[in-house]
């Protein structure tokens, strides 16, 4: 497909998701209803504060600080909750089975279809901060609030309303039943309403302190720049797993996320290091490597539920070069390349975490950076805790997917990968539950018994009373994680073997006639 440039501009044509989802918006009453009542909301508002206002004796300084603290949760409530909702409840519908739409029988390529959900689901939150969006300015005019102030949170709530859009289409896209869904999308609802009460208090405190005055400076731009740096790297996960959901399962589903995870690895890495540098604390790298290893974790349960089988369609796009080969194992889609994916990084961003905790190398780079001499480092207090816990609970979590890999191979081969990303969320749990319930019947389970060293169970690290034990948990995760890579070698080698590309046909050698 050629991309839209000013020398083809005879041939552009909107998505036809787009034009599909507007007429269909249109049509509805849903979003006109929304729209009439969004408009008597703020009309009302307006015309109550101003009608109390006129019985008071004492002119109120800040009636427009006061009524733009009500707008700004009505909106929120629209833009983080009704349309994300709007938009993944239609995708949801469309992803039945028994309903055979555009999504089924359509040519557009799956990240057409994204962009095309995505697209129209922001057409409509600008709409509904265009009507906004004179209601807010008007605010200035009542006194209480000035103007960089309002533009700059309508920009933070039209970015986090995008966000909460994006993340809707994924939860929509994912491949589980309708009750699950609703499961799933409950605590996420939740969730999103939440963001309004952050909206409030966010708003509140730069009301108190002010936006105008600390545009000019790095303490409001710093801050501001890396959790818009993290927001769009989360909207860009969101967008192409949603896009790897809805591609066929022939498809190498994984390489454009595993390579998009890889290069955030990377920039989140130098972002984490410049502020642990710029602020003397490991807080910023800590809080990295927990972030991190967590992510990675999911992508082991995950890793584990993609199955054995490379497509055709895959094989053809191996590389022949062993190198390239090699190096294209780690990225393409297989339960084997995504388990050594995840723990390519897992090993470089404990080491990174506990060479920060344990060595003196970002104060070193910090003084070398200021041209000074070496300066006090603040330190939490708990270096080895917080350098080896994330390899513990990725340990723990390894050592469980192996386990689950090895019983849907051995046991259950006939059922989907998925179950073997069951059995490995199911494993750590009945780890957990199994010996308190013993303990419970035996009348010895108590708050203590809980925080003493249970190994083997994940969720006892975060609860250990005295946290010299972490060191036998590691021993119990390095143990039980190479006793999963014994059990499940042959099978890593038959797919490691099996990485290969198809072989090209031999050209027809062409046919002599015969002589006359």
């Amino acid at each position: 497909m050629n991309l839209p440039t000013l020398s083809n501009w005879r041939t552009w044509e909107p998505n036809p998701i787009v034009v599909k989802e507007l007429r269909q918006a249109v049509r509805s009453w849903a979003i006109t209803g929304m729209l009439l009542v969004f408009l008597t909301i703020l009309f009302f508002v307006t015309v109550g504060f101003l009608l109390g206002e006129s019985f008071t004796i004492n002119p109120n300084q800040a009636l427009g600080r006061d009524i733009f603290q009500v707008f700004l949760p009505v909106l929120s409530v629209v833009g983080f909750f009704f349309i994300p909702i709007y938009v993944a409840g239609r995708l949801t519908a469309e992803r039945q089975e028994g309903n055979v739409d555009m999504l089924y029988i359509t040519t557009l390529s799956p990240a057409r279809i994204i962009r095309g959900k995505l697209l129209c689901g922001i057409y409509l939150t600008v709409l509904f901060f265009s009507v906004c969006a004179p209601f807010m300015v008007f605010t200035n005019l009542l006194r209480g609030i000035d103007l960089p102030t309002v533009f700059v949170l309508l920009t933070i709530a039209f970015l986090l309303s995008v966000l909460s859009l994006q993340a809707a289409i994924f939860l929509s896209c994912l491949p589980a039943s309708k009750g699950l869904k609703i499961l799933v999308g409950a605590p996420s609802g939740m969730f999103m309403m939440s963001l309004v009460g952050m909206m409030v208090a966010m708003s509140s405190e730069m009301m108190r302190e002010g936006v105008g005055s600390r545009l000019g400076t790095w303490d409001f731009w710093g801050p501001t720049l890396s959790a818009l740096l993290l927001g769009l790297l989360l909207f860009g996960f969101f967008h192409l797993a949603a896009i790897a959901l809805v591609s066929p399962p022939s498809a190498n589903r994984a390489l454009p996320l595993r390579a998009y995870l890889t290069g955030t690895w990377l920039l989140t890495l130098g972002v984490a290091v410049a502020w642990s540098v710029s602020g003397g604390s490991l807080e910023p790298m800590n809080s990295w490597s927990s972030v991190v290893t967590g992510g990675l974790i999911v992508a082991l349960l995950i890793a584990v539920s993609e199955g054995d089988d490379v497509s055709l369609r895959i094989r053809r796009t191996i590389p022949i070069n062993p190198m390239k080969r090699a190096l294209a194992f780690f990225f393409y889609s297989g339960s084997a390349g995504g388990l050594a994916w995840a723990c390519m990084l897992s090993v470089a961003t404990v080491l990174l975490g506990a060479l920060a905790t344990q060595t003196d190398w970002l104060n070193l780079l910090g003084s070398a950076a200021a041209g000074r001499g070496r300066a006090a480092w603040v330190t939490t207090g708990d270096e080895f805790f917080f350098a080896w816990v994330p390899g513990v609970l990725f340990l723990y979590t390894l050592a469980y997917a192996l386990f689950g890999l090895f019983i849907h191979r051995r046991f259950q081969p006939h059922r989907s990968p998925i179950f073997a990303g069951l059995c490995s969320v199911a494993l750590p749990a009945l780890w957990a539950i199994v010996p308190n319930l013993v303990l419970f019947f035996v009348n010895r389970l108590s708050w203590d018994a809980l925080q003493e060293r249970q190994l083997g169970n994940i969720f006892n690290v975060f609860a250990l009373k005295d946290r010299a034990f972490i060191a036998d948990h590691q021993l119990c995760a390095v143990f039980l994680a190479a006793l999963g890579l014994v059990i499940n070698l042959s099978w890593f080698r038959q797919q490691l073997h099996a990485f290969q590309p198809v072989p090209r046909a031999e050209p027809a050698a062409p046919v002599t006639p015969p002589p006359l």
